[in-house]
């Protein structure tokens, strides 16, 4: 273990245990312990600006830690004694929460802190910590869409002829982005046409396309790099269709994303040549996935 700077504890010590004598998963407890940061605890604070929010099976596979148990014991250190790393509240929402891994986030104290001392990571979500555009969508939403990249970047790990592409690293490519006034970094302008799938719409209608995620996937192929990228959208409560076309539906946005396909607009606002939409939906096992245009 590299020791790098010894932390503080977080707060003064605080009698918060459950009825084993353990410190409480809901309140943070220190105990005076000395803490010394390692490489490994920048690596954890690191993957946590990286995506947010991340579960702590996540955590372990995307760090590869020798000692799971262990590892877990590391997480609750850095969350009762340094304060760098935070639990969200809205997990504890859950009937099952105490049977569930527990959800991690990075901390202000420690945004600021891996700041100073790390070049920070290209972010996978654009509800990421840091100055950023949009906004933080609801819990369980924002968890659908950290477990489907968090769960793609691992896959993507285990290859090496295969690399993620968040998408902080796709804009930052796209060195004269046009500047657009909507308050999401991903909105793109579409104008979706009356359909047979839209029988509610008997007019055009103007919207904005914004996926829950947008990354990529490198393949290497011998010396040549060839990229596929996806449009993610979690669904967990928009209906398949609606009887009216101002509210979310399925349908309504896949029909959106039609729209995109037809005026590749997705190649000067995100500057991929290629789009493939990935829709996920709650209690499936499977995204289903559409291809908009040519993989290269």
């Amino acid at each position: 273990m590299v020791i790098v700077q010894r932390i503080l504890p977080a707060m003064s010590k605080v009698k918060a245990r459950d009825g084993m004598g353990r410190r409480s998963r809901f309140q943070r407890t220190p105990i005076g312990k000395r803490i010394f940061l390692s490489d490994r605890d920048f690596e954890i604070l690191w993957w946590l600006y990286r995506y947010r929010y991340l579960r702590a099976t996540h955590l372990a596979a995307l760090v590869e830690p020798r000692s799971e148990k262990r590892f877990a014991e590391r997480l609750g250190d850095l969350y009762h004694e340094t304060g760098l790393i935070d639990r969200p509240a809205a997990q504890w929402r859950r009937f099952d929460a105490r049977y569930q891994p527990i959800v991690y986030e990075l901390s202000a104290k420690g945004c600021r802190y891996l700041g100073c001392q790390r070049d920070l990571p290209h972010r996978a979500v654009t509800f990421g910590k840091g100055e950023r555009g949009g906004t933080t969508p609801h819990f369980d939403h924002a968890m659908m869409i950290v477990d489907a990249l968090a769960e793609t970047e691992i896959e993507t790990r285990r290859c090496r002829s295969r690399r993620f592409v968040p998408v902080d690293e796709i804009l930052t490519r796209l060195p004269n982005r046009p500047i657009t006034s909507a308050k999401h970094p991903l909105a793109i302008p579409v104008t979706v046409r009356p359909s047979n799938d839209l029988t509610a719409i008997k007019a055009l209608i103007a919207t904005d396309v914004i996926p829950d995620a947008l990354y990529g996937v490198e393949h290497l192929v011998g010396d040549e790099k060839l990229y596929r990228f996806f449009a993610l959208e979690c669904e967990n409560s928009s209906p398949k269709s609606r009887s009216t076309g101002k509210l979310s539906s399925l349908a309504f946005k896949q029909a959106a994303y039609e729209a995109l396909l037809q005026s590749q607009a997705y190649r000067s606002a995100w500057g991929i040549p290629c789009l493939e939409l990935r829709v996920l939906s709650a209690g499936t096992a499977h995204a289903s996935t559409l291809a908009l245009g040519q993989t290269l």
